[in-house]
């Protein structure tokens, strides 16, 4: 299994409008085949985003996927600094 953490700072006043664009396509990144985890944590001005995904060819079809491409056009302009991203194997337990 595959864990993805990416952790994004945003300007204070941007906060609430990239957690709506999270929300927004939160529903369709777990119908996709593989995902079996996708959350969102907010503290302060960052947002960290895990998630799981059974292996990393099906993490990559989301990456190439019209959601992904949606999500990064909505917070990319929202964003105080570059996000940073995390991949892990990991064992299900």
């Amino acid at each position: 299994m595959k864990l993805i953490t990416v952790e994004a700072a945003f300007d204070p006043s941007a906060v609430e409008g990239a957690v709506d664009a999270i929300e927004a396509q939160a529903s369709t990144v777990r119908s996709m085949s593989g995902c079996d985890g996708y959350a969102y944590y907010r503290s302060n001005d960052t947002i960290a985003i895990i998630q799981k995904w059974r292996s990393m060819a099906e993490f990559d079809a989301y990456r190439t996927s019209d959601t992904f491409a949606g999500l990064g056009a909505a917070l990319k302009p929202l964003m105080a600094k570059p996000p940073v991203t995390m991949v892990a194997s990991v064992e299900s337990v």
